[in-house]
C-alpha cells in the first residue's frame, strides 16, 4: 500500500465515523488525495473553491 492509498483509507474511515466532514476532506484535495479519491470517499464530485 502506497502513501496515497494510506491517506485515502484514513480519510475514508474518519469520514465514515463522522470525525471528518466533506469540507475537511476537500481541504486535502491536491495535497494528499486527488479529486477521484474525494469522490470515492464522499460520493460527491469535488468542486474547487472559487478564489477571489
Amino acid at each position: 500500500m502506497n502513501m496515497i492509498s494510506m491517506f485515502e483509507s484514513l480519510y475514508q474511515y474518519l469520514y465514515s465515523v463522522n470525525v471528518y466532514t466533506k469540507a475537511m476532506i476537500a481541504d486535502y484535495v491536491g495535497k494528499t488525495i486527488d479529486e477521484a479519491a474525494y469522490k470515492r470517499i464522499t460520493g460527491d464530485d469535488y468542486v474547487a473553491p472559487v478564489v477571489k
